[in-house]
């Protein structure tokens, strides 16, 4: 029996250096869960400016509308770069958090 698949979405802008390697961990972690999941890509920049995803630090990847490593919602739709306190997460680290978040 497949899970149903949350929503994930992963926010970053072409500028920042760690959006590419989070994309590339998202998809290995996606591809690794086995469930067919995907994920919308998309691109801070090209949002409405009161847009509240703009708020989010970059990378960021959403699950169901929550950052998918605990951090709180964005007070202002305010732009800028993200640091993990490990670096950019890695595809095993993703895929565990999705598999918590999807209540597996």
């Amino acid at each position: 029996m497949h899970a149903a698949q949350p929503s994930i979405e992963l926010l970053g802008f072409p500028g920042c250096p760690n959006t590419p390697a989070l994309r590339d961990n998202l998809r290995a972690a996606l591809g690794s869960i086995g469930e067919g999941w995907t994920f919308k890509d998309t691109n801070q920049e090209q949002l409405p400016a009161s847009d509240p995803r703009r708020g989010w630090p970059t990378p960021t990847v959403l699950v169901d509308g929550r950052d998918l490593f605990g951090l709180l919602a964005p007070a202002t739709p305010s732009m800028g770069c993200r640091v993990y306190p490990d670096g950019v997460p890695e595809a095993n680290d993703i895929a565990e958090k999705l598999k918590s978040e999807a209540g597996r």
